[in-house]
């Protein structure tokens, strides 16, 4: 087997142009499976618009835990390929077993985490459904999404935690194949499961989550085929499966405080739902077609965070503090200039977008009414994206914890204040998601760059007194 992508040599702009690029197709496809649900879901009226608008920041607990893994052993693989590759050691596979059992022990973490999260959701559906509000009709649909969702959580897990381990190693390619085979059976599956063609059941919204997971479980076939077939760097092989207490709190040294970061992202859009909850279902679906929309538009900037992420962390495993600045860098300006670009973009085409997605004229005034405001600060978003993503290569997760608890603080704060003290309704509402974006994304840069240049010194410091 030829050895993988070495990312401690050669161009830091190539090699995250080289892994984002894959990467941004597949994060697309993974978006895509709730942009397409939104799309037919969006046929069935408003209130079924609403209603998965209002799950999302429920199922994005599940989406939190899965990232906070997969990034938890996306890291730990980068940082130990790149520790194993600075000793310029001839490639041979049995230099990488360590890799193996991150890998295996990551398996075992994420399927406990299955259980738990069917375990624990179905408990919380209904407290959580009535915290929010809403209307009868809508609260029926959020039952009938979440239930299955959490029923099929486990295909969401065993898959992620696969993805992560192959962009860990640098292969980017492998997990967009994987996303593209399970949009394609999403776009399928879902006008059949909801709509009742042939001989499907007409199950409505309930039947874009079962094709969903479906979906995500054909995918998930594909990326351990790949694994088990001896192409790629890890090698799964559960004959001789080694838990390791050293490696398990080495994933969850990053994933927890990830997955809190990510769980803290959905609060903050939990109870942005519920202070916009407050002006009707109408306004609450134009604020859940305007984020699905910006869930693609962020993709660029989590595309090359992710990219940024594995060469950081084989460098700092590598101990080449400068090619890992570089590539912050790079990716901050970037993301930058890109994620204003798509700003501009969304803030004079968004019509035409959200009318792809509902034809009621007032849905579609409260989603331009959002991008009006909020899209002038993407640029900003994108930088705190990157910051994110270079503490992790780094292993230090916390830090992006704290970005993430600071950002959206500040943003339900001053959406409260702005919308109601202040009386500005929901323009206060956005003011405030612009203004949080703005002051998290600047503080985020400025962060990182001084950690890194007090871990370098450290470094240095240690090596000099030996």
């Amino acid at each position: 087997m030829k050895p993988k992508k070495d990312l401690t040599t050669g161009s830091i702009r190539k090699h995250i142009v080289f892994l984002a690029a894959p990467m941004l197709v597949a994060m697309f496809m993974h978006n895509l499976f709730t942009l397409v649900d939104t799309f037919f879901v969006g046929r069935l009226g408003p209130e079924a618009i609403a209603a998965v608008a209002a799950s999302f920041p429920i199922f994005f607990i599940i989406i939190a835990l899965n990232s906070g893994m997969g990034i938890g052993v996306s890291s730990f693989v980068a940082r130990s390929i790149g520790a194993i590759r600075a000793l310029r050691r001839p490639y041979q596979p049995s230099n990488f077993e360590k890799v193996n059992v991150i890998a295996e022990n990551g398996l075992l973490i994420a399927a406990v985490l299955s259980v738990l999260t069917l375990a624990i959701g179905f408990f919380t559906i209904k407290p959580l459904v009535s915290f929010l509000g809403v209307s009868a009709t809508v609260a029926a649909f959020m039952k009938d999404y979440l239930s299955v969702i959490y029923l099929g959580s486990g295909a969401f897990f065993l898959a992620n935690v696969a993805n992560a381990m192959l962009q860990g190693e640098g292969d980017a390619k492998t997990p967009m194949k994987a996303l593209v085979i399970a949009n394609l059976a999403n776009i399928i599956l879902d006008p059949l499961f909801i709509f009742g063609y042939g001989p499907f059941p007409q199950l409505g919204v309930k039947g874009a989550a079962i094709a969903t997971i479906i979906s995500q479980s054909i995918g998930m076939l594909y990326s351990y085929s790949h694994l088990f077939s001896g192409k790629a760097l890890v090698r799964l092989r559960f004959k001789k499966l080694v838990y390791s207490n050293e490696i398990v709190r080495g994933i969850l040294a990053v994933s927890i405080p990830t997955t809190a970061s990510q769980g803290m992202l959905a609060v903050g859009i939990f109870f942005l739902n519920k202070i916009v909850a407050s002006f009707g279902s109408l306004a609450l679906a134009g604020m859940g077609v305007a984020f699905r929309l910006e869930s693609v538009a962020v993709l660029p900037a989590f595309a090359v965070g992710l990219a940024t992420l594995s060469v950081i962390g084989q460098n700092i495993g590598a101990r080449q503090y400068g090619r890992a600045r570089l590539a912050s860098i790079f990716s901050s300006v970037s993301a930058f200039m890109f994620m204003e670009a798509v700003g501009i973009i969304l803030l004079l085409a968004s019509p035409l977008l959200l009318s792809i997605f509902t034809k009621d004229a007032a849905v579609i005034a409260y989603g331009r009414q959002y991008f009006s405001i909020v899209a002038l600060a993407y640029g900003f978003l994108g930088l705190r994206l990157i910051a994110a993503s270079s503490f992790q290569g780094l292993g230090k997760a916390w830090q992006v914890l704290a970005i993430t608890s600071f950002a959206f603080g500040l943003m339900i704060a001053l959406a409260y204040a702005l919308a109601f003290p202040l009386q500005l309704g929901l323009k206060g509402v956005w003011l405030g998601i612009m203004t949080a974006h703005l002051v998290a994304g600047i503080a985020a840069l400025l962060w990182f760059q001084n950690t890194l240049k007090n871990a370098e010194m450290t470094h240095f410091q240690n090596s000099s007194s030996l």
